[in-house]
C-alpha cells in the first residue's frame, strides 16, 4: 500500500496578522470618515436650505413691516384729525367725525412669516445653524425684534377694541357707521352730515382721551417697527455673507 505525503502550509508570521489588521482597521475606518463626510455635506445642504428659506420670509416681513407702518402713518393722520375736531365745534364737521372715526376699528397688523424658523424649532434643526453669528442673530431677531412688534400690537388692539366696543356704539349712528363701508371694505365719508346719538361732555370726553393713547400706541408700535425693520436688514446681510448667497 501506498503511502501518501501531505503537505504542510507554512506558518504565517505575526507581521502577516499585523498588516491584515491594519487592513481591516484602515478599511473600517476610511468607510466612517466617508460615512460621516457625507452626513457633514447632507446637513450643510439642509443648512443652507434653511437659510435661503429663512431670508425669504425676513424679505416679506420687511414688506409686512413697511406696509404695516405706513397704513399706521395714515390713521394717525386720522386720528390727530379726530383729535382736533373734538376740541373745537364739530357740529357742522360731522361728515369727517365719522370718517376719523370709523378707521379706529381698522387694524394694521403686521404679520410674521415664521414658517422656516417654526420648522427649526419644532424639529430641532437649530442645531444646523452652525454659524455662531447667525445663530445669535436669528435669535434676535425672532426673540427681541418681531417679538417686541408682535407683543406692542397686541396693546395696540386691545386699546381699538376698547374704544369700538365701549364707546363707539354709544356715540355714533349705528346705520350710519353700517353704510360707510362698501362691499369692498372701503370707507366713505357721509354726505349728510349725520347727527351723534350723544353729546354727553363726559362720554366725549372718554372717547376723545381714548384716542389720545390709541395715538400714542401707534407711534410706539412704529417705533418698534423701524427697529425690526433694520434688524430683519441686518439679518439678511450677515446670512448671505456668512453662507456666500447673492
Amino acid at each position: 500500500m501506498e503511502v501518501h505525503a501531505h503537505s504542510h502550509t507554512a506558518r504565517k508570521k505575526w507581521t502577516h496578522y499585523l498588516w491584515e489588521f491594519l487592513m481591516l482597521f484602515l478599511a473600517v475606518f476610511c468607510g466612517f470618515l466617508a460615512e460621516n463626510f457625507r452626513e457633514h455635506q447632507v446637513e450643510h445642504l439642509r443648512e443652507k436650505k434653511y437659510i435661503v428659506s429663512l431670508i425669504k420670509d425676513v424679505q416679506l416681513d420687511i414688506a409686512s413691516l413697511e406696509n404695516s407702518t405706513e397704513l399706521r402713518k395714515v390713521q394717525l393722520s386720522y386720528f390727530d384729525s379726530l383729535s382736533s375736531l373734538l376740541k373745537q365745534d364739530y357740529k357742522n364737521r360731522m361728515n369727517d367725525l365719522y370718517f376719523y372715526a370709523r378707521h379706529i376699528s381698522r387694524s394694521t397688523l403686521f404679520r410674521y412669516h415664521d414658517r422656516t424658523i417654526l420648522q427649526l424649532k419644532n424639529s430641532g434643526n437649530l442645531r444646523l445653524i452652525r454659524n455662531a453669528d447667525a445663530a445669535d442673530s436669528i435669535t434676535v431677531y425672532d426673540n427681541e425684534a418681531i417679538k417686541t412688534v408682535l407683543v406692542q400690537q397686541e396693546t395696540e388692539e386691545e386699546f381699538r377694541q376698547d374704544i369700538a366696543w365701549g364707546l363707539n356704539g354709544k356715540i355714533f349712528n349705528g346705520v350710519v357707521w353700517d353704510e360707510m363701508n362698501d362691499s369692498n371694505s372701503k370707507i366713505s365719508r357721509p354726505i349728510n352730515n349725520p347727527s351723534l346719538l350723544t353729546r354727553d361732555p363726559i362720554l366725549i370726553n372718554e372717547f376723545h382721551f381714548k384716542v389720545v393713547q390709541l395715538k400714542a400706541t401707534l407711534l410706539f408700535t412704529n417705533r418698534y417697527i423701524q427697529r425690526a425693520i433694520t434688524s430683519a436688514k441686518h439679518l439678511i446681510e450677515l446670512l448671505q455673507k456668512e453662507y456666500h448667497l447673492q
